[in-house]
């Protein structure tokens, strides 16, 4: 008979990465009973093991499998099924996997064997296992799951401090293209911002310095004020000649950025307009974006 899942279950970590270790010390932080890691890198479980006091390092998926009623298996999204598909689960088991784009389909072998199964993805980015652990509250966790393990999951994310928000399968993958766009595409971004200095001789940890701030604050201002409230900058304004401005000084400098450039202030002008941007402006700044796509020659 399965004991119902609680904090006294006792939870083994698949894979340890940035993202398992983070999530293990988080719930163990949180009074849950971790006991078990294992990975293909000993010394990476051996991370998790030493990081928490009732927790040991396994060598073998199935005997982890054998004392634990909760399995987080936290490998690269591309081996999840596989890893789940290589041992036998037990009867007491319930399988879960952190991917925000796999859905609980890649647990249809244990599915049809009736061992519940879910999915909990933390939209956060997890750059350094310190970082993760602290980052997690607050964080918002998509779910899905079978039987008691999506009520189970519910409750994880909130003793962790986090939101719990229920994600149907078919829409996973939208639902992680989301947090890329935000987080992996806006580093990406930051990187490109910064090394717009080097064109000035400035080096990017300066550019940083002088950016990074200004990415809080735009969070502040959306947390605060929401859409399209929270949007500001030349667009909202209807700053015209600044955009321009813009537009050739990429052109002179960095061409490569026109393209990327104008899809998102393209993308973002319905935006500016809902916050207060006339129809007027909307309208030259549109033409304005559109005309610069295919790199014309500087205008003044």
């Amino acid at each position: 008979m399965r004991m119902r899942l609680s904090k006294q279950s006792h939870i083994g970590f698949i894979g340890a990465g940035k993202v398992g270790t983070s999530l293990a010390i988080a719930l163990d932080q949180a009074n849950y009973n971790v006991t078990g890691a294992y990975s293909k890198s000993i010394s990476s479980a051996n991370n998790v093991s030493a990081a928490i006091s009732n927790c040991q390092t396994y060598q073998d998926i199935q005997a982890l499998a054998s004392n634990c009623e909760v399995l987080f298996i936290t490998t690269p999204d591309d081996s999840i099924e596989s890893t789940a598909n290589s041992f036998e689960p037990n009867p007491h088991n319930s399988l879960v996997h952190c991917s925000g784009a796999k859905t609980i389909n890649v647990f249809n072998s244990a599915i049809s064997k009736n061992i519940p199964v879910g999915s909990f993805h933390p939209m956060q980015a997890f750059s350094s296992i310190e970082n993760g652990v602290k980052s997690i509250p607050g964080t918002t966790f998509g779910i899905e799951g079978t039987g008691e393990v999506q009520s189970y999951l519910h409750e994880v994310a909130k003793e962790l401090g986090g939101v719990p928000v229920f994600i149907q399968s078919e829409y996973k993958a939208l639902y992680h293209l989301s947090g890329v766009i935000l987080g992996n595409l806006l580093a990406s971004l930051a990187a490109i911002s910064a090394n717009l200095w080097s064109q000035m001789n400035i080096d990017s940890d300066t550019a940083l310095q002088a950016l990074t701030p200004m990415i809080s604050q735009v969070a502040i201002n959306l947390n605060t004020s929401g859409i399209p409230k929270g949007i500001a900058g030349p667009y909202v304004r209807g700053d015209i000649g600044t955009v321009k401005s813009h537009l050739n000084a990429l052109l002179q400098y960095s061409p490569n950025l026109l393209p990327l450039y104008c899809e998102l202030a393209l993308a973002g002008l319905p935006y500016a307009q809902m916050n207060g941007l006339s129809n007027e402006h909307y309208i030259n700044i549109k033409k304005l974006l559109e005309s610069y796509k295919e790199c014309p020659e500087i205008t003044n």
